[in-house]
């Protein structure tokens, strides 16, 4: 059966492949990529390399880090499930071949558009920074 809906949504999902998992990928990034920032988040970026072997090389990867001192364990999924449904629903408008890992900002309250505006402008301008 052809279901335009089901293609849709093949189209937006957000599969492992496009996310930022093992320790030694968000040291890499953090240490090595540009930063930016906005009153909300704070989003590192760095290029993926050619020697990348996962299926998401040069695409674009997501990685989440949300400290302890943010909140209890609800405040922190809220923050997760806030900036990957931004990343997933704005992926035409973020840089491709980067992986980017996102945390939010110092005493920021997650609210669903400040998210929205700062992903894309943030992403775009870290990666500028990279040179």
């Amino acid at each position: 059966m052809d279901n335009p809906a089901g293609q849709a949504k093949a189209t937006q999902s957000f599969p492992k492949t496009k996310r930022v998992i093992r320790g030694g990928d968000f040291q890499i990034i953090l240490r090595q990529g540009a930063c930016a920032a906005d009153n909300c988040l704070v989003v590192f970026a760095v290029a993926q390399s050619h020697q990348a072997t996962s299926a998401a090389a040069h695409g674009k990867r997501l990685g989440v880090t949300i400290p302890k001192k943010t909140g209890n364990a609800v405040a922190r999924n809220r923050w997760k499930r806030l900036i990957r449904e931004s990343f997933r629903t704005q992926q035409d408008k973020v840089p491709e071949g980067y992986d980017f890992i996102v945390r939010p900002k110092k005493g920021a309250r997650p609210t669903w558009k400040t998210i929205q505006r700062s992903i894309p402008k943030l992403t775009q301008k870290a990666v500028r920074r990279l040179g």
